[in-house]
């Protein structure tokens, strides 16, 4: 999947900017910003992440590694999707902290994210939700952590397209009552272009918009998302400005890159 959708040209600068500084890049709703989780507990441990997995290119799925049961993606899910505490001191868990089992996030014909139960073709889908406390009425840094586990590359690789898609169908869009994504852009990159180490990618730019007592506060809203064989991984990142709060980049490329490495460890062809 190689399209980048019309309109997102004009963003194709910035995009690819934040990209590269993001390491080769990594992130928003594949699974992210949805209604009415329920929290979850860890089923498994991630190993390490190995120290050379960005060089090693392609991603090349061991088919004996590969989940076949919904508890088997579920558990590779966890294993796979960032903690609170694994994006940096003094995150925490939002509540609830992660999705209900089960469920994965669709954007609905009236552009606004929800819940609902996994369609045949997906195995399991996990998202977990964190903050960074700013303090002084300065509101949070809000982090998302996702991973789908597709039952194929195909599958994977088509809710990539749609995900496109979806950004020029909607380039607005609401994620739960009192907050929205608006000026929605993205741009798609394949394989071997620049830093990317996944099978597919897809970088999307907005500005969240939350409203307080009546009034609209904006931030910017960075999300990632990288496809290894069938599975999709995601981190979006929202509320980054002000004195105090760390770079989007930084935070995102953090969690893209370290997801990622997992993911290869779990699921990679052994040497």
């Amino acid at each position: 999947m190689t399209t980048t959708r019309p309109g997102a040209l004009r963003a194709a600068a910035p995009l690819l900017a934040f990209c590269v500084l993001a390491a080769g890049c990594s992130a928003a709703p594949d699974g992210g910003e949805s209604a009415s989780p329920s929290q979850g507990s860890p089923s498994a441990k991630a190993p390490e992440p190995s120290r050379s997995t960005e060089s090693k290119g392609a991603f090349a799925a061991d088919p004996d590694r590969l989940p076949r049961t919904r508890a088997e993606a579920l558990a590779l899910a966890r294993a796979v999707a960032f903690r609170p505490e694994e994006w940096g001191a003094d995150f925490v868990a939002l509540a609830p902290g992660e999705s209900a089992p089960g469920t994965w996030a669709v954007l609905d014909d009236d552009c606004r994210w929800s819940r609902e139960p996994l369609p045949d073709g997906v195995l399991a889908a996990v998202s977990r939700y964190s903050e960074l406390p700013l303090g002084q009425g300065r509101g949070a840094v809000r982090v998302t952590a996702a991973v789908t586990v597709h039952t194929t590359e195909a599958g994977a690789d088509a809710r990539l397209s749609t995900t496109l898609e979806e950004a020029m169908r909607c380039p607005e869009q609401e994620i739960r009552a009192g907050e929205r994504i608006t000026e929605l852009n993205s741009v798609g990159r394949p394989a071997g272009q620049g830093q990317n180490y996944s099978d597919d990618s897809i970088f999307e730019m907005g500005t969240h918009v939350r409203t307080v007592d009546g009034r609209a506060l904006t931030s910017p809203y960075h999300w990632t998302v990288d496809r290894l064989g069938p599975v999709t991984i995601a981190v979006s990142v929202r509320g980054t400005t002000g004195e105090g709060s760390p770079e989007a980049t930084s935070v995102s490329s953090h969690g893209t890159v370290t997801m990622r490495s997992r993911l290869v460890d779990l699921l990679g062809e052994k040497p």
